[in-house]
């Protein structure tokens, strides 16, 4: 449900959507995050083009669930789905804001801007309710991204102001857990992703991305973001999956970009975290049942075999 790709077909009234949409408002066995999580992908949907009726008629009968066992997970394999939606989010937001912003808002029909809108504005009442933790912070991102391509610029700037006041006091306060940096971090890599769009995969790929279009702004102000989200994360024990990949994906990022001082100079930081300087543990090795091995540079031994391929 979280990741597939919503069906474009015909749009049903503007009152049936409404009606749906108060369903997940009201109902009381989900949490504001998880109805807040229905609506913005409601307004998402209406804003590619979907049948945003048929998904809030799913959404009614089967609200998504975002256990913190699930949903709000972390992986050192796969990246968490929350995440890679917030990452396409935040680019189509920069896109509609920039010189690609009539291709984008020509696809959008003024009635689908304006049910986006009330979506929207729904589902930031709903995170209001909320219980502050910081993964909703990632909901506070695509409320403010998708504001921003419906041109509510009251609901982006509260949102934004969210945000900023999180971001600030996390690295204001050297006190905070693991797990709220890791959130913040997260979220300013996000933000990043939007200005440039290059993703760093954990496999290495047999030939160069194709890279897209920036200029220096947009260079200097994704820098800048992914540069703090790594000094927080270097609060962190020099052991720590997160602060070791923080470096190696920055490296690999200046690469992508002909930046090869930086990338080397993020790759010794790496070096140093991991105490091995070898390319090699840049990318992880295959280990059992399909698990990764991370910062190890010799060939691992497989032991066992659990049956599961």
């Amino acid at each position: 449900m979280i990741t597939s790709q919503l069906p474009a077909l015909g749009q049903k009234s503007p009152e049936a959507a409404a009606s749906a949409i108060e369903g997940i408002t009201k109902n009381e066995l989900s949490t504001p995050e998880e109805k807040a999580y229905c609506l913005l992908q409601l307004a998402f949907c209406c804003i590619k083009g979907g049948d945003m009726t048929a998904l809030a008629e799913s959404f009614k009968t089967n609200l998504v669930k975002l256990g913190p066992a699930s949903f709000f997970s972390t992986s050192s394999r796969f990246e968490n789905p929350l995440v890679s939606w917030v990452n396409n989010v935040s680019l189509l937001s920069h896109s509609a804001a920039t010189a690609q912003s009539e291709t984008v808002k020509t696809k959008i029909s003024s009635g689908n801007l304006a049910l986006a809108d009330k979506t929207i504005e729904a589902a930031i009442q709903q995170l209001g309710q909320g219980s502050k933790k910081a993964e909703a912070l990632n909901l506070y991102l695509v409320a403010s991204c998708l504001s921003r391509i419906v041109e509510n610029t009251r609901n982006e700037q509260k949102c934004a102001k969210v945000l900023n006041e999180a971001i600030q006091a996390c690295e204001s306060n050297e006190m905070v857990d693991s797990n709220q940096i890791k959130v913040i971090s997260s979220i300013l890599n996000s933000m990043a992703y939007g200005l440039i769009p290059i993703r760093i995969p954990d496999y290495q790929m047999k030939s160069p991305q194709q890279l897209p279009a920036f200029d220096m702004k947009s260079y200097d102000e994704s820098e800048r973001l992914k540069l703090r989200a790594a000094a927080l994360l270097d609060r962190l024990p020099a052991g720590d999956h997160a602060r070791r990949k923080v470096h190696r994906d920055l490296s690999l990022w200046y690469s992508q970009l002909g930046r090869d001082d930086k990338a080397l100079r993020e790759k010794a930081e790496l070096f140093n975290l991991v105490g091995v300087k070898d390319d090699r543990i840049l990318y992880p090795q295959s280990g059992m049942c399909g698990h990764l091995v991370w910062w190890i540079a010799a060939q691992s031994n497989i032991t066992g075999l659990c049956g599961m391929g």
